[in-house]
C-alpha cells in the first residue's frame, strides 16, 4: 500500500482549506462576531488537522491542531477575537503555506517545528482561560486515556481470524525459528477522512520490529478502504510486544491498538460448527428406533396387491408364443408396403390377404384366432 497515492489529492485540498482559511480570517478581521465565518474557520481547521495526520505530517497537524483550539474557545465565547489574535493567525497561515510549499517539491513537510509560533497560540489560550483551566483539562485528558482500554475486550478481533492453510504454515515456520508471534487489532479514529493511509503508516511502523503475516481483512481490501474503523494482523517478531503496541499507538488518529502474544493456532471451531457435530450424533440413532415401525407399512402394501390382481377378467388377457406373434408382426407390415396391382400378381397376394383375415378374427375374438394358430 502506496500513501503517495493520496499525495495529490492532499495538496489540492490543503490549497482549498488554506484559501478558505485566508478569506475568513480577512472577513473575521472587519467582523470579530460574525459565528458563520468564525465556524468556517473552525471546520478548516479541523480538516487540515485530519488530513496532515492521515498522511503522517505531524508538524502541520500539530500546528493546526493548536489553531482548532483556539477557535473552539471563540466558539464557545471563551475567547474574544482582538487584533493579536489576528495576527497570529496570519502567522499560522504562513507557516501551513511553507509546510505545503515543501510537501509538493519533496512530497515531505520539512524540519521546520515551528515552536514560536505555536508556544504563542498556547499562551493565548493560557492567559484568555487562566492557568486553572489548563490545569483542569490535563486530568481529564488522562481520565479519558484511562477509559480508554475498558472496551479492549470487545475489539481483540484478531482473536476471531480464521488463518487459511498458507497463513499458518507462514506462522508456524516464524514461530519455530523462535520469533513471538503477536496478534493485533488497531482502532482508527472516526473522524479519520483517510483510513487507508492511515493503516498503512500502522504497517509501516509495526514492520520496523518485524514481519506482518496474516490481515483481516486483507491487505488489498484495506488499501480499498473496505473496512470500517478497525483492522487486525498478526505480526512475527523479536521484539517485546510492548515495543509494537507503542509504535502502532504513536500514529495520529489512531484510537487504541491492543493485541498479545499467541500461542494455539489450530483451526478455530465455531458455535455452529459445534452445534451441527451434536446434531449429527442424534442422527445416527434414528434408524435404529424407526428400523422395526418400517416393517408394517410392507405387510400393509401385500393385500393390496392381491386385490389389484383380482379384478380384471381372466378372458381378457390371451398369452401368445413371441416367435408366433413375430409372424404375424412380419405379415402385417408386408400388407401395409406391398401391392400387386397386375393380374400377373395376384397370386402372389393370396397370402397377404389371407393374412388379413387372419387380422380381421384377431381383433374380433382373440381367443379364436389363437385357435388358427
Amino acid at each position: 500500500m502506496d500513501v503517495s497515492q493520496y499525495l495529490e489529492i492532499f495538496i489540492d485540498e490543503s490549497a482549498e482549506h488554506l484559501q478558505t482559511l485566508s478569506d475568513c480570517i480577512m472577513e473575521l478581521e472587519k467582523e470579530p462576531d460574525n459565528k458563520d465565518v468564525i465556524n468556517e474557520i473552525f471546520r478548516a481547521a479541523h480538516s487540515l488537522k485530519g488530513m496532515a495526520g492521515t498522511m503522517g505530517f505531524k508538524r502541520m497537524q500539530h500546528l493546526t491542531h493548536d489553531m482548532e483550539n483556539v477557535f473552539q474557545e471563540v466558539r464557545s465565547e471563551k475567547i474574544q477575537v482582538d487584533s493579536q489574535m489576528i495576527d497570529l493567525l496570519f502567522k499560522c497561515l504562513d507557516a501551513i503555506d511553507g509546510y505545503l510549499e515543501n510537501i509538493k517539491a519533496t512530497s515531505d513537510e520539512g524540519e521546520e517545528d515551528n515552536e514560536v509560533i505555536i508556544k504563542e497560540l498556547n499562551n493565548f489560550l493560557a492567559k484568555a482561560n487562566g492557568e486553572a483551566a489548563a490545569a483542569e483539562a490535563a486530568p481529564a485528558e488522562t481520565e479519558k486515556e484511562a477509559a480508554a482500554p475498558t472496551d479492549n475486550g470487545d475489539h481483540k478481533l484478531y482473536l476471531q481470524i480464521d488463518l487459511t492453510d498458507q497463513e499458518r504454515d507462514a506462522v508456524m515456520t516464524a514461530k519455530d525459528s523462535g520469533m513471538h508471534i503477536y496478534g493485533m487489532t488497531v482502532m482508527i479514529q472516526k473522524e479519520c477522512l483517510l483510513k487507508a493511509a492511515r493503516a498503512f503508516l500502522v504497517f509501516r511502523e509495526v514492520e520496523a520490529f518485524g514481519e506482518i503475516l496474516v490481515y483481516r481483512p486483507s491487505s488489498q481490501d484495506i488499501e480499498d478502504e473496505k473496512f470500517e474503523q478497525e483492522f487486525s494482523f498478526y505480526v512475527a517478531s523479536p521484539e517485546s510486544f510492548d515495543k509494537i503496541q507503542n509504535a502502532a499507538k504513536n500514529v495520529s488518529e489512531i484510537e487504541d491498538a491492543v493485541g498479545e502474544e499467541l500461542t494455539d493456532f489450530s483451526p478455530r471451531v465455531t458455535e455452529t460448527e459445534t452445534e451441527e457435530k451434536k446434531e449429527e450424533k442424534p442422527a445416527e440413532t434414528k434408524p435404529e428406533v424407526q428400523a422395526e415401525p418400517k416393517k408394517a407399512p410392507e405387510k400393509k402394501k401385500a393385500p393390496a396387491k392381491k386385490n389389484g390382481v383380482g379384478k380384471p377378467a381372466t378372458s381378457r388377457t390371451v398369452r401368445v408364443d413371441i416367435e408366433k406373434l413375430d409372424a404375424l408382426m412380419n405379415q402385417v407390415s408386408l400388407q401395409r408396403t406391398v401391392w400387386y396391382p397386375s393380374a400377373q400378381r395376384k397370386r402372389e397376394a393370396l397370402p397377404i390377404r389371407d393374412s388379413m383375415n387372419r387380422l380381421n378374427i384377431w381383433s374380433e375374438s382373440p381367443q379364436a384366432f389363437m385357435n388358427l394358430l
